[in-house]
């Protein structure tokens, strides 16, 4: 009998390649059930067997909700049906692929992106004492108790799981960085500056989710500050459900410093990136202990001084902090960051300290990682 593995993930990108790559000498057959798979450098090899389902939507809350259901049932249907000797290495996306097990008895292994219900009951939407919460909560130690392996990305995300499985279960592995093509490209040549006519400016760069956990407005805060300062330019590129309040907000206020931008190609992403004199990173309070998101690694790649809007005692600062590879800020300090990039932008040896010292933390940060899932599951 083939030994074989299937990887469930609604939303794929070059972190999801790359594990599925790392997999190639450990089983005979390799199966990805996703939504929509965005590759850059690295391709995913072609042996591996690929099943589409319902593509994930964060437009509003209500397409996200759908599109994570359909996607769910699809992701089981296909289990249940075509792969029911297989190993699973499932990918809390959507949330309820954790359910996956309780309908199924395949070996099976987590990774742990978000944690859920924590995220629901942080944000607000439920209590941690409501029978949704408590439900989930459930779930979650009997599956989790389950489990061969469970796989997170921070010693804080380690924590919060540590209340539903035994310590000796659960694995850290940093994200990496897409280091083959996200490096340092001069102003001079880079085909995304010139496109938007921004060779004299200095650039303060938000490219991201513009969803509910992020605190993109504080762009529009600071850019506001800036409004009479011409060679800084502030630039937010994303979607999501705050967009049209972003793009109403920068034409309310005439800011002519502001400029609202569309996804950029996957070409165009390492220029998009290398862009930034500083790069914002932004996460809500409630999201910010739970995650740090992974164009944190990528703006570390091409030595982009960081802004950080979370918590103090966030994954976020603690990366910062230990690195120190720029400043975190909780929301309501606007000023210091008015202080802080004044302080980038004028002082060229600490501007040169940074950079240096982004880059040398994204040595930490590297494919080699994705080889670490593998080994753990030998």
């Amino acid at each position: 009998m083939k030994k074989r593995i299937v990887f469930v993930n609604q939303s794929s990108g070059y972190l999801m390649i790359d594990i599925i790559n790392a997999f190639e000498k450990k089983y005979d057959e390799r199966v990805i059930i996703v939504g929509n798979i965005r590759s850059r450098s690295r391709k995913l090899d072609e042996t591996v067997r690929i099943h589409k389902v319902k593509a994930y939507n964060n437009a509003t809350k209500l397409k996200r909700l759908i599109t994570w259901s359909i996607a769910f049932i699809q992701m089981l249907f296909l289990i249940i049906i075509r792969y029911r000797d297989a190993d699973l290495f499932l990918v809390t996306n959507p949330p309820f692929t954790a359910f996956i097990p309780l309908f199924c008895k395949n070996p099976f292994s987590i990774l742990v992106y978000d944690i859920y219900p924590n995220a629901i009951a942080a944000s607000g939407l439920l209590k941690m004492e409501s029978f949704p919460v408590r439900l989930w909560t459930k779930v979650n130690k009997n599956v989790f108790k389950r489990a061969k392996k469970i796989f997170t990305i921070s010693d804080g995300m380690k924590k919060e799981i540590k209340a539903y499985a035994d310590e000796s279960k659960i694995e850290v592995i940093p994200l990496w960085i897409d280091d083959e093509k996200v490096m340092p490209i001069n102003k001079r040549n880079n085909v995304f500056i010139k496109e938007q006519k921004l060779q004299e400016k200095f650039v303060v760069l938000y490219s991201g989710n513009l969803g509910f956990t992020h605190d993109v407005e504080v762009v529009i805060d600071i850019a506001e500050r800036f409004i009479d300062y011409n060679e800084i330019y502030f630039l937010i590129i994303g979607k999501g459900e705050k967009r049209d309040m972003l793009e109403s907000r920068i034409k309310n206020k005439k800011l002519k410093n502001c400029r609202l931008l569309p996804w950029q190609s996957a070409e165009m992403l390492p220029y998009t990136i290398s862009s930034a004199d500083i790069a914002v990173v932004t996460l809500s309070s409630f999201a910010s202990t739970l995650s740090v998101p992974s164009k944190t690694f990528n703006y570390l790649s091409v030595g982009a001084p960081l802004l950080c809007v979370a918590e103090k005692s966030s994954e976020l600062a603690t990366l910062v902090n230990r690195y120190k590879v720029g400043h975190c800020f909780r929301r309501d300090e606007v000023d210091d960051m008015v202080k802080y990039i004044m302080e980038v932008k004028n002082d060229p040896v600490y501007y040169r300290r940074l950079q240096r010292n982004a880059l040398d933390a994204s040595k930490e940060f590297v494919k080699i990682n994705a080889i670490r899932f593998s080994d753990a599951l030998s």
